[in-house]
């Protein structure tokens, strides 16, 4: 995107945070971005789990958008990391939804 150090950068923070989500100590992080109508604020225990795991994938799905980015220097690459970000958003909301 803008350099490859910034590219890296971005993908060791969305990988430390999906370490934190696997482990399943991300509930607060999840309630201080939640906003008021948090859904994750209602959910407890195996729910809270698998939501968990839900957002840990895709910040791991966004970090290896981000690692391509950072190693692969081709013009198409911006577009398969738009697509790799498009598909993983589109596998969260239908995972949730079936949550739901």
């Amino acid at each position: 995107m803008f350099s490859p150090a910034f590219d890296w950068t971005l993908a060791i923070i969305l990988f430390a945070l999906a370490v934190v989500f696997f482990m399943g100590k991300g509930q607060g992080i999840l309630e201080l971005f939640g906003g008021k109508t948090n859904p994750a604020k209602k959910l407890k225990g195996e729910k809270s789990k698998k939501y968990q795991r839900a957002v840990a994938v895709f910040l791991v799905a966004l970090g290896i958008s981000e690692v391509g980015m950072a190693t692969i220097h081709h013009p198409i690459m911006g577009m398969v990391s738009i697509g790799i970000s498009v598909a993983a958003l589109v596998g969260i909301c239908v995972y949730l939804k079936k949550l739901y």
